[in-house]
């Protein structure tokens, strides 16, 4: 039986559209600039607080090797382990991680520019695709405001490496093509 309605049409666009209605998912304060008091916080949300922002540029990032300096706004950073490998674009202002999906440094550069554009705009991206990648957090501070704006954040493994107290083991400095790239 097919449905009428406000539910017609493409359910990938239809998804799509909703996605970037929502414009962003959450917004932050810390504590000292007058934000919620972590017991009465959302727990669903309590990971995508300032503090939780914080923790990933002072815990994860350092730790991912450094790729290339990014149009002289920030670094792009690459994680890759045994079972995950994560990308890091990180300015100032803003932080995006997504999973590393066989990007050309080309088109991870362009990614790249799409993602901050994302950033700028409030909308999440696309879906995965070959277009956007695999962005799983994206995340931007205002600067007029100081308060934080999580545009996208989806929640899935790379969450272990934040949370992790360890240091995250690190086998690969760049992806593997690439370093079959570097070699030929």
């Amino acid at each position: 039986m097919r449905s009428f309605g406000s539910r017609r049409g493409n359910t990938a666009v239809r998804f799509m559209v909703e996605q970037s209605a929502r414009r962003r998912l959450w917004a932050s304060l810390g504590p000292e600039r007058g934000g919620e008091p972590e017991e009465d916080r959302d727990p669903l949300a309590v990971r995508w607080t300032r503090e939780f922002f914080e923790r990933v540029r002072r815990r994860a990032v350092p730790r991912m090797a450094l790729v290339e300096p990014f149009e002289d706004r920030g670094e792009l950073r690459f994680h890759g382990g045994d079972r995950l490998s994560l990308w890091a674009l990180t300015t100032p202002l803003e932080l995006v991680i997504a999973y590393e999906h066989g990007e050309s440094p080309v088109s991870l550069r362009e990614r790249a520019r799409r993602w901050l554009a994302c950033l700028t705009t409030r909308t999440a991206p696309g879906l995965a695709s070959r277009h956007w990648g695999h962005p799983v957090y994206g995340a931007r501070l205002d600067p007029r405001t100081d308060e934080l704006d999580v545009v996208w954040a989806v929640p899935g493994d790379w969450l272990g490496i934040v949370a992790s107290e360890l240091p995250m083991p690190r086998e690969h400095d760049l992806p593997l093509q690439w370093e079959e790239m570097a070699r030929a």
